[in-house]
């Protein structure tokens, strides 16, 4: 089927009602996308929606963390030195000595401005870092004349309470209700999950648990990023949901709020737009929208493969690949 927008595949192709959609896919694919359906492709659904047949969702032991310590550990173990804390403030040629030059300092120590010297660079950034760090390099300032790729966001909410959960399944909660009782400001969760209960290592310490909670653009713009606004929202909202709970969703002191994150850049559009992000297997390391790069720069992120964590890691896969091979011929 020739690609499309996911509410047409889902209402031509698949004969799927309105209400089905409105209380299933709706809540289920903008959780994921974070975006209506009329602004995703049918190839990302189709590809999303066969990835969960085919496994099982799951979160890793320890935390989200675990993922980032699991590689870093491996990536030192074999040599590599990582440092944290550091922003990069320009890439340049160093035409003189073949190598690049890249402008450093540190995020808590502003007048530790450094130079770093690398024979090769992989940019492993969302797509704005990469544009502005790109678009100054000589030969490429090409690259500030393309359409910025749009970026979806998404803000989550926390809260922490004693055992037990609500619910003892190890699911995900979609707001089912229909869209005129999500994504607003009366009704502001898109789903509800207690990682806690998926996996008790390292969500919740003893006799606690975790909940969580994603709200889409709308809900968070309607509440104009208040806390407090959004706080009172999501828990009247949840008491609703678990009446039996409502008395301690409501009390301040027993489901205590951890923490509200609004994250602007969380996802690159992946429909319709120039560079959209919905290449699987990603795109040429090597160039950037068509544009190559200098020899010896790399690019990966979502953003040059798929607007999902298998497509980050993918094309960084492709550009660590990439950049091996370019330096055992330089060596050479």
């Amino acid at each position: 089927m020739e690609e499309t927008n996911t509410l047409t595949c889902l209402k031509d192709k698949y004969k799927f009602s309105d209400e089905f959609i409105s209380s299933f896919f709706a809540p289920f694919l903008e959780g994921i996308y974070l975006t209506p359906l009329e602004k995703q492709s049918s190839r990302m659904f189709h590809f999303v929606f066969r990835m969960f047949t085919l496994g099982s969702a799951s979160l890793p032991a320890g935390g989200m963390q675990s993922v980032t310590n699991q590689l870093g550990n491996k990536a030192q173990n074999l040599g590599v030195k990582i440092e944290c804390d550091s922003l990069v403030l320009s890439l340049e040629k160093d035409d003189l000595n073949k190598r690049f030059r890249l402008r450093v300092k540190s995020h808590s120590n502003p007048k530790s401005e450094r130079v770093v010297k690398a024979s090769s660079v992989v940019i492993a950034t969302d797509e704005m870092v990469s544009r502005r760090l790109l678009g100054n390099v000589d030969g490429l300032n090409k690259i500030n004349d393309l359409p910025v790729l749009s970026q979806r966001s998404v803000g989550c909410i926390y809260y922490a309470f004693p055992s037990p959960a609500p619910l003892q399944e190890p699911i995900l909660i979609l707001n089912g209700e229909g869209n005129e009782s999500r994504n607003s400001k009366d009704f502001p969760i898109n789903n509800v999950c207690f990682p806690s209960v998926v996996q008790q290592n390292g969500y919740a310490p003893d006799g606690y648990e975790l909940c969580s909670v994603s709200m889409l653009e709308n809900a968070i713009n309607e509440h104009s990023r208040d806390i407090e606004s959004l706080d009172s929202s999501v828990r009247n909202q949840l008491a609703k949901w678990f009446p039996s709970h409502a008395s301690q969703i409501m009390d301040e002191s027993t489901w205590e709020l951890k923490g509200i994150y609004f994250i602007n850049n969380a996802q690159p559009c992946h429909f319709e737009e120039d560079g959209s992000a919905n290449i699987h297997g990603g795109r040429d390391c090597t160039k950037y929208r068509g544009i190559p790069l200098t020899p010896g720069i790399f690019v990966a992120g979502d953003h040059v493969a798929t607007s999902t964590f298998n497509g980050a890691l993918e094309s960084g896969v492709n550009a660590g690949e990439a950049a091996s091979s370019f330096l055992q011929v330089i060596r050479f």
